[in-house]
């Protein structure tokens, strides 16, 4: 249940001047950015406690642990950041502002994680492995905050319909499992070779991050990246760009109206 219309009172008991909006939102970003190190500190917790059991650390233990802690920020960020946001109460103004520092916010703690990867006691994966990495999850952080930017609006607009709210979960579930959904049910879902990059799986924060991370020992490295991969990469963090732009520019239309 969201919580009525009338405005919240601060500790005065006194509404808060000029901030209509301010009262669902008391703390943020401290708070958001709080549970979002809590939840990648789990995720940590989860890849040591998974290499708790082994005989001896190598990297036969430790990629799959970091594939697993990876999968789980993906999660986080993809599914879980739009299923909190949705679920309050929306925002009057300044959808694109919001989004934009909810993307800070998720991607500057993440890189905590990422970076360290290269190190030979983790995954010790290549520091190209590890920037494809983290610019593809920035690349996807962004693409979701621009349909998150829409998102508010259209609920704003709807004045906080729960239905609209749950169209565009829906939606976001849509794009984040599409991909892999379709590739599992067609042609594109046919195992191909370690020599070839498997660019559908990009085309999703989860499958895109297994794709970037599959070992390739047959070729004489473990992990390769490969153009295929960065030319994906740039292109997504093009299409999150330009919904930041349209939305900027839709938000500013209406506000003139």
């Amino acid at each position: 249940m969201h919580p009525s219309n009338d405005p919240e009172l601060d500790l005065f008991g006194n509404p808060p001047k000029n901030r209509p909006d301010w009262g669902h939102r008391r703390g943020e970003p401290r708070v958001f950015t709080l549970l979002w190190m809590i939840y990648l500190m789990g995720a940590t917790v989860l890849m040591f406690s998974s290499m708790a059991t082994a005989f001896s650390i190598s990297t036969d233990v430790t990629r799959p642990a970091a594939r697993t802690m990876f999968i789980m920020v993906a999660v986080g960020f993809s599914v879980l950041w739009p299923m909190v946001r949705f679920s309050q109460r929306a925002i009057l103004s300044g959808h694109v502002r919001f989004a934009i520092r909810d993307a800070l916010v998720l991607s500057i703690p993440m890189q905590a994680i990422i970076w360290p990867q290269t190190l030979p006691v983790l995954a010790n994966w290549s520091i190209e492995v590890v920037a494809a990495i983290s610019v593809f999850f920035i690349a996807w952080i962004i693409i979701l905050a621009g349909v998150q930017a829409f998102a508010s609006q259209s609920i704003q607009r709807n004045n906080g319909s729960e239905l609209v709210r749950i169209t565009w979960m829906l939606i976001i579930i849509l794009l984040v499992f599409g991909a892999p959904i379709f590739g599992s049910i067609t042609v594109l879902g046919v195992e191909s070779t370690v020599s070839e990059p498997r660019i559908g799986w990009m085309l999703s924060p989860i499958t895109g991050l297994l794709e970037i991370v599959r070992d390739r020992d047959e070729l004489g490295s473990n992990v390769q990246v490969f153009s295929e991969h960065w030319r994906v990469i740039i292109a997504l963090l093009c299409v999150g760009g330009a919904l930041l732009l349209v939305a900027k520019a839709n938000e500013v239309a209406r506000a003139r109206l």
